[in-house]
């Protein structure tokens, strides 16, 4: 064992103390997807001798095996081993690896510190750090605050659960940067000292019960991102959840609350339709509702929250106006794609929650063809039905949610098992009539048939392209048909796509979604909706155990911390997945709210509002980066 170096991990750990020297070291990365192999890479830049491992079999990596090969990295593939996870002085875990996995558990006996990549990206980090969480909207949020805050004249980075790990901005920002980051549940169920200057909760509802054991579970993991926060940090609320509220009394920071229902006395909230700053006796609209691009009521409360939080870190009022009215939806985050026919198509392969998909429910008033489904999380889908009764033609179910989700909503509309993805695209256009829409809103995960929502959302993508080039193509051979012919149009309106495209038919807006008489019959969908065109292959790198270690190493001598052990396919573990143990505190559920009046509610932020001055002190001062 290596005492010493495990010693000095725990004094980082326990005591805060300088940058830890991590030459030498025996540094263990479990989980190889994004955050992980960048992990694994900032500490061997570093002198550490690190390991990857993943339960996930060699074959399912590709050419990303070569390049760690090459860096002199360890690989442990294929199963984990409780020896190798004891034999370390440090364990990092990626967001996608459980906690409670049993080789941690052993490793936490044996006195192995474990810890997240957002802690050790901390120890590294001096610049003031937004941490964003909750159930639905941090992509949007985090997305748009960064926009704000680079218009304001700051230097921005926006990272962490989207796009690039935070640990990679040690090496990528310039000293004075502000760091935006989303942040899951997973990624701070296990934080010890990460302290986010400015924290924000956006809302709370049943996600991720697949790996956390109950709701007030998840809700812990979650109000962990104001565990180490004090007096000078800000707590940015939504006043409008419930949950939310409960938990602002053992907060230690200034709250700051959002709102758009509630007459706050301080915050930002909505007026008059206004977007409007308030502390104590100023006020200040920053913007009007109607600027506001995003589609859906939910998407304001992001816009609110993004606002907020931009406010206490001083950022430029115009450029909160100008950034707002610019924002389009992230990627597959409600993006539309694009329309067919009169059909439009939304990729909302980011709804991998009922309540996120019941909001992009909520963000139309047109007939909706739906498809939901992958890998299930454990919370019910039964929220969904009176939406789906009052506003969605027909359901179109993939993935291995695909019974659980057909037993809660049976009866709610019409359903067709689709499979997969491909299928289900080219069946909701052939049910879709001109002025609907076809949503990809999956209420579920997507590692049964994705590596991840990002690859979800771009094949969805990818197949309305290619339909809509098959659609011009047909419409193209048709007419060069009739002109051929000479035959009337009116004798070759056979199908449903020529009865689309050439009748006005009613005014989509007008048209009573609850009188819809829609039904495919589940037996026999092949009988109205034709087969589909496969997906291209995607190109993949494969190649046995043996091989890959004679390949890769041949010719290159050994280094400590880098034998590649290849496991038979019977020790293998299921996958590992990208999704969200209790804290060791506990908040009490009692929320801080004084009746003002009917339309009026002070929330408990009188005795610590964000202070006297419009603009929020941000109070950084110029650090220099602690030495590396």
């Amino acid at each position: 064992m290596h005492g010493g170096s495990r010693v000095l991990v725990l004094q980082v750990l326990d005591c805060g103390s300088e940058m830890l020297d991590f030459r030498g070291k025996h540094v263990l990365v479990v989980g190889l997807a994004r955050s992980g192999r960048a992990t694994a890479r900032f500490l061997r830049l570093r002198g550490a001798l690190v390991t990857l491992t993943d339960s996930r079999p060699a074959a399912e990596f590709g050419a990303d095996l070569a390049e760690l090969l090459a860096e002199k990295m360890g690989l442990e593939l294929g199963a984990h081993r409780e020896e190798t996870f004891l034999g370390q002085d440090l364990i990092v875990v990626s967001p996608g690896v459980p906690w409670g996995l049993p080789e941690l558990q052993a490793a936490r006996r044996g006195g192995v510190p474990v810890v997240a990549e957002v802690e050790v990206a901390s120890w590294f980090l001096e610049e003031p750090l937004v941490g964003i969480t909750g159930t639905n909207g941090k992509t949007t949020t985090t997305t748009l605050l960064g926009k704000i805050l680079q218009a304001s004249g700051f230097s921005t980075f926006v990272g962490g659960n989207i796009g690039v790990p935070l640990i990679s901005a040690v090496d990528q920002v310039p000293p004075g940067s502000i760091l935006v980051t989303e942040l899951s549940s997973f990624q701070l169920e296990a934080i010890q000292q990460f302290r986010p200057h400015v924290a924000v909760l956006l809302n709370l509802t049943p996600n991720h019960l697949d790996r956390h054991a109950s709701f007030a579970e998840y809700v812990a993991a979650k109000a962990q991102i104001f565990r180490n926060q004090k007096e000078d940090d800000y707590a940015i609320l939504n006043a409008d959840d419930p949950t939310v509220l409960g938990l602002a009394p053992a907060i230690a920071s200034q709250k700051v609350f959002f709102s758009r229902r509630r007459d706050l006395p301080d915050g930002v909230l909505v007026s008059n339709g206004k977007v409007v700053y308030r502390v104590r006796n100023l006020e200040r609209a920053l913007l009007e509702t109607r600027d506001v691009s995003l589609q859906g009521t939910f998407n304001l409360e992001n816009v609110l929250a993004a606002v907020a939080a931009a406010c206490v870190l001083g950022a430029d009022f115009d450029a909160v106006r100008q950034a707002v009215a610019e924002f389009q939806a992230v990627e597959h985050r409600l993006e539309y794609v694009r329309t067919i026919c009169g059909v439009q198509f939304y990729n909302d392969s980011k709804a991998t929650s009922v309540d996120a998909t019941t909001k992009a429910l909520s963000a139309f008033d047109r007939p909706v063809c739906l498809i939901l489904g992958g890998k299930d999380k454990g919370a019910p889908y039964a929220p969904l039905r009176p939406l789906i009764e009052s506003r969605v033609r027909c359901m179109f179910l993939i993935g291995a949610a695909a019974d659980r989700i057909a037993e809660d909503l049976a009866g709610s509309a019409g359903m067709v098992r689709s499979g997969d993805l491909e299928t289900a695209v080219r069946q909701a256009f052939k049910a879709a009539e001109s002025g609907d829409v076809v949503l990809l809103s999956p209420a579920c995960a997507s590692y049964d048939q994705f590596r991840d929502f990002e690859h979800r959302g771009r094949v969805f993508k990818e197949i309305v392209e290619r339909l809509a080039h098959e659609v011009g193509q047909r419409r193209i051979e048709s007419r060069n048909w009739r002109l051929e012919t000479g035959q009337p149009k009116t004798e070759i309106r056979n199908s449903k796509l020529e009865a689309r495209n050439s009748a006005p038919g009613p005014d989509p807006s007008k048209q009573r979604v609850s009188s819809f008489q829609f039904r495919v019959s589940d037996s026999n969908p092949e009988a109205r909706i034709p087969s589909p065109i496969p997906l291209e292959p995607v190109s993949l790198y494969e190649v046995g155990g043996e091989e890959l270690l004679r390949q890769e190493t041949e010719g290159r001598s050994a280094e400590p911390g880098a034998n590649l052990q290849l496991l038979s396919p019977q020790d293998l573990r299921p996958l590992e997945t990208v999704d969200d143990e209790p804290l060791p505190f506990e908040f009490v559920a009692k929320p801080s709210v004084t009746d003002m009046g009917q339309d009026h509610v002070a929330l408990g932020v009188g005795e610590q509002s964000m202070g006297a001055q419009f603009r929020g002190a941000l109070g950084r001062k110029t650090k220099k980066r602690k030495s590396q």
